[in-house]
């Protein structure tokens, strides 16, 4: 059972997702596995451009796209995965972290 802590996270999330993530419509955003066998998968996912971002040695670097993707959706995105949005397709390069229940991944433009 979620502690009260994670409800008001969750409904954060929500409110985050549904003001800065990429358009739902029709044919909204989608992950596909790696693999390439898995159907995609709809989701709720925030693109960030030229975002700075720190390294583990306390060094900051700039990523050129910047994916936030909800757990709740995607349990274990994976490196090569594909992200379709309206912007066009997106590979899943580095994870750069995750809070339990947003993961945030280094994006490559897709072919």
């Amino acid at each position: 059972m979620a502690s009260q802590f994670d409800r008001i996270m969750q409904r954060a999330d929500d409110t985050l997702f549904r003001v800065f993530g990429e358009d739902r419509s029709a044919c909204g955003p989608t992950y596909t596995a790696p693999d390439g066998y898995a159907r995609p998968v709809p989701l709720e996912v925030i693109l960030g451009r030229n975002v700075e971002v720190a390294g583990a040695d306390g060094t900051f670097r700039v990523v050129q796209y910047l994916a936030e993707i909800r757990l709740s959706q995607v349990r274990c995105p994976k490196r090569g995965g594909r992200l379709t949005l309206s912007e066009g397709v997106f590979i899943l390069e580095e994870p750069l972290g995750s809070d339990a229940l947003v993961e945030r991944w280094a994006l490559l433009p897709g072919r």
